[in-house]
């Protein structure tokens, strides 16, 4: 049962993680798009750090909602 809880646990991280990276890939693209360039312009390493921060700003912006969404959810106003 703990195997099962734990093989559960890791799909669905593995399921978030693939989430963050496509959303952070089309995130990235739309900004080509705006500046006029091509993914062929960089190379494979500038990619990969591009995208990196595509993905760390689309998790912060996750913790900000979530904490958003509780303070909330205790009524707590911070606007």
């Amino acid at each position: 049962m703990l195997t099962d809880l734990k093989e559960k646990k890791n799909k669905l991280a593995y399921k978030l993680k693939m989430h963050i990276r496509k959303k952070a890939m089309r995130q990235f693209e739309d900004k080509l798009v705006l500046l006029q360039k091509k993914i062929s312009d960089y190379s494979k390493d500038e990619l990969e750090s591009f995208v990196a921060k595509e993905e760390k700003d689309i998790i912060k912006s996750y913790k900000n909602k979530s904490i958003a969404a509780l303070l909330a959810l205790l009524g707590i106003n911070i606007f």
